[in-house]
């Protein structure tokens, strides 16, 4: 009785909730956006564009265990991902206190933005207007600015798989590392 109330009157928010396709999806060119980071410097997608792979990825915040779980995992395979060429942004709807407490208790090596307007949450469409906040969600994106791999879950912990994401980015860095060597053969 319950789930049927809850078709009858919110068809439009489960729709959102299970829609499979993003607006941005694979082969897409990233949006630009600025958003400012937990100490308040204003960080600008389009000025790391170009010097190699980004993951966006969006989470709920410091309150949710999963995204805590994620973001943990993130920060142990950093290093990795930086070797690889990797930038990773992570973006949260918390307001810049509660992102900047929490990203300094794990202490995460990269970037944390803060989305509190939603304005990029919704630009990338990963907002779940049921709830009025950020669905999971992750972006790889090219150097040259086409997002290769997108993933949204629809709730936690429903997570792109870090072990997924750093077979994405050896896989993108192949092909030029191959290319770098042809030619140092040369």
């Amino acid at each position: 009785m319950i789930i049927r109330q809850i078709l009858l009157r919110r068809p439009r928010e489960l729709f959102h909730m299970y829609k499979l396709v993003l607006r941005l999806d694979v082969g897409s060119r990233a949006e630009d956006f600025t958003l400012n980071d937990v100490n308040g410097k204003a960080v600008r997608l389009g000025d790391l564009l170009g010097r190699g792979i980004v993951f966006l990825t969006f989470y709920r915040g410091g309150f949710d265990r999963e995204s805590i779980r994620y973001l943990k995992a993130l920060a142990e395979n950093y290093p990795r991902m930086r070797d690889l060429g990797v930038e990773v942004i992570a973006i949260t709807p918390e307001l810049r206190g509660k992102a900047k407490a929490m990203a300094e208790s794990l202490d995460l090596p990269f970037t944390v933005l803060c989305d509190p307007e939603l304005v990029v949450t919704k630009q990338y469409d990963v907002y779940s207007p049921m709830m009025e906040w950020c669905w999971p969600a992750g972006f790889v994106i090219g150097e040259d600015g086409i997002i290769q791999y997108t993933f949204r879950g629809v709730s936690p912990p429903n997570t792109p798989p870090v072990s997924y994401l750093m077979k994405k980015f050896e896989q993108m860095r192949a092909p030029k590392e191959e290319a770098a060597g042809k030619a140092a053969a040369r």
